[in-house]
């Protein structure tokens, strides 16, 4: 079975505002064909306290797009000059020679001087595919695999096939397969529901995936 990638890709960036008692999301920095696009998030642009996260930013533009990083992005990367550079890199987990700027902002750009607060946004990368490998090696039926994880089979189906992103459902299926005790759980909890030489090799494959 393919293991899902722990260090996912970097595929955008989040922007929040931070006030004294909430963190509030501002909007959404990505790149598409070499064209970087922030989108305000609708509530955002619609709060009645809402300021433009820069001068190149306008809020009455939900939408801007640009073949160039935005100066108000560009401003959160320090300098490679600084004598701290290498240091700051080592601190959010990259190295000092990486030139991408989607990834320098998301990294490096976290913190600044304002209240404008900037996170990782990664791409969900488990798919419906690995979904269906994982039912597989357990050897489930889509009504079995539904009874043990709270899950039903026209959803898994539609999963399976593409039919349906059902992103809520991958991420549990993608936390079983990472952490075998949560599936374990799962199966004391609900494994009368299946029959008992099946549910007794689920429990000897899950234990092979917590000790492997």
């Amino acid at each position: 079975m393919k293991k899902t990638n722990k260090n996912k890709k970097i595929a955008g960036v989040e922007v929040y505002l931070e006030r004294r008692k909430t963190r509030e999301l501002v909007g959404v920095l990505k790149r598409e064909n070499k064209t970087y696009i922030f989108k305000y998030h609708l509530p955002y642009v619609y709060g009645k306290s809402s300021i433009p996260l820069g001068p190149d930013l306008e809020l009455r533009e939900r939408e801007h797009k640009s073949r160039k990083l935005f100066p108000t992005f560009e401003d959160r990367i320090p300098s490679r000059r600084n004598a701290a550079y290498e240091e700051y890199c080592s601190a959010v987990g990259i190295t000092s020679d990486e030139d991408d700027e989607l990834v320098l902002v998301a990294t490096l750009g976290q913190k600044g001087p304002s209240s404008f607060v900037f996170a990782p946004a990664y791409n969900d990368e488990f798919t419906g595919a690995e979904l269906y490998s994982f039912r597989r090696k357990l050897d489930l039926s889509l009504r079995e695999f539904g009874d043990i994880f709270d899950v039903s089979p026209a959803t898994l189906t539609r999963i399976e096939n593409n039919k349906s992103s059902g992103r809520e459902v991958l991420k549990r299926v993608e936390i079983y397969i990472k952490f075998p005790d949560v599936a374990l759980f799962e199966l004391k909890r609900n494994g009368h529901k299946i029959k008992e030489d099946k549910r007794k090799r689920l429990k000897t494959i899950l234990l092979e995936e917590k000790n492997s």
